[in-house]
């Protein structure tokens, strides 16, 4: 091994073996995607999250040492490598990289069990997940991280431009707080605890301290939903309002949806282009379609389905496939909702809340709207929902000590993720994803 050109293990990327830097003298680290060995003749395809670079090496060309030590590598190797770029017209990226020296990291073992390079085979979805650990090395998997890190950070700058505080509630809860079977049950020092489905309520109760709060916050739900859009852990853009209406929560999501898309368009150009997807700015504002309509819209395509019950499926799907936009569906029936839903006061059989979906078959983004605020029609809502109200103690008694009339949302990030980055199934926007079937590694 030698390596005594530069005390620092990289100072450049990938990315600056071009041919703008023909004749520059570079060191970069990374990974070793691809060998190809003609003898005398040798090519290397380095990887680092900038992306990949070829190295030549012509025996003659360059030192027994570099020669001996790049005979040792393997794929997935990590190396160290420093030398010249030459700008190469019959290179694919343009340019390559003549070394005068070597280090060599860590060299791996000889069988990759999964082919990083697609060059051989497609990875099975089964093999991805099995050895996730290895194929978030793919730059495909990489670029979709990358843009939900743009994502995240965008949502973000959104509310914090926009007056929002920033919250951080509570993952493990008392049993009672939550109603359903869908609940991850855990031992709490000998008590019975779960963790939380979702921020309801605690981000309801921040709004006697904040005015307009949000939070990036993981969720779990004991779904055995073998479905596209479903993971039993996930998270979610939350977000409440106090004093405001339904009307208002979706103007907030057609200005956030808006920023993120231009935010993804002008940061996210490399990773999208590594997708080869390509997405536009979304039309504001967005379409509002009565549950009934859109339940009727469905029958429309085609698809049978109970007017009465909430969207299945296949209607979901079929619906949000025949829009090129973004839409709401609003006016969702009270039996459908959960007990916090504000109904309308001219018809109250219906609430006042709204779904987001998206277009393009990806469908429901986000479920909100406005909440009750009074104290006996929330206790008169637990009681018909089922629920004891016992169970809701601490959460009835922040409304007896006053509550603003308020709304929120929220927005599943996976989800918007998947839309963004076009994928089949929603675990492909988790780095590692928990479903039904996958919980390591």
């Amino acid at each position: 091994m030698l390596y005594a050109v530069n005390p620092e293990w990289r100072t450049h990327s990938s990315q600056d073996v071009n041919s703008q830097n023909d004749g520059k003298e570079v060191l970069i680290g990374g990974w070793i995607q691809q060998i190809r060995d003609k003898g005398r003749l040798m090519f290397l395809t380095i990887r680092d999250p900038s992306g990949i670079c070829q190295v030549t090496l012509h025996q003659k060309n360059v030192s027994e040492v570099v020669w001996e030590t790049c005979k040792k590598l393997t794929l997935e190797s990590v190396v160290s490598i420093h030398g010249k770029v030459k700008a190469d017209s019959r290179s694919k990226l343009g340019a390559e990289l003549t070394p005068d020296s070597v280090i060599i990291h860590v060299v791996a073992e000889p069988k990759v069990p999964i082919d990083l390079t697609k060059m051989k085979t497609k990875m099975e979805i089964d093999t991805v997940f099995a050895y996730r650990e290895l194929s978030i090395r793919d730059p495909d998997v990489a670029a979709v991280m990358n843009l939900k890190s743009i994502v995240a950070q965008a949502t973000r700058k959104f509310f914090k431009q926009n007056g929002f505080t920033e919250i951080f509630t509570p993952f493990i809860l008392t049993a009672s707080t939550e109603g359903g079977a869908e609940q991850f049950s855990l031992d709490y020092f000998g008590k019975p605890a779960v963790l939380a489905q979702s921020c309801q309520f605690y981000k309801q109760a921040a709004l006697s301290c904040h005015e307009k709060v949000f939070g990036l916050l993981p969720s779990w739900r004991a779904e055995k939903s073998h479905t596209t859009k479903h993971m039993t852990e996930f998270w979610q853009i939350e977000n409440e309002i106090a004093f405001a209406t339904d009307k208002e929560i979706m103007q907030v999501q057609e200005d956030l949806i808006a920023f993120i898309f231009t935010t993804v368009a002008r940061d996210g150009e490399d990773q999208l282009a590594q997708l080869d997807r390509t997405i536009s700015i979304p039309k504001t504002p967005f379409k509002k379609i009565p549950f009934k309509g859109a339940k009727q819209m469905i029958l429309d395509l085609g698809v049978e389905e109970a007017q009465e019950e909430d969207f299945g499926a296949t209607g979901e799907s079929a619906l949000s496939k025949s829009f090129k936009e973004p839409f709401f569906i609003t006016e969702f029936p009270v039996h459908l909702r959960g007990m916090y839903y504000a109904s309308n006061p001219t018809n109250p059989e219906v609430t006042r809340s709204l779904d987001l979906m998206a277009p393009e078959g990806f469908g429901e983004l986000s479920s909100g709207g406005q909440r009750v605020a009074d104290y006996k029609v929330l206790e008169e809502r637990i009681i018909n929902q089922g629920f004891e109200v016992s169970n809701f103690e601490w959460y009835l008694r922040m409304f007896r000590f006053g509550m603003p009339p308020h709304a929120g949302f929220g927005l599943g990030f996976e989800r918007l993720v998947r839309w963004i980055a076009n994928l089949s199934h929603i675990r492909e926007a988790s780095m590692f994803p928990r479903t039904p079937d996958i919980y390591s590694p």
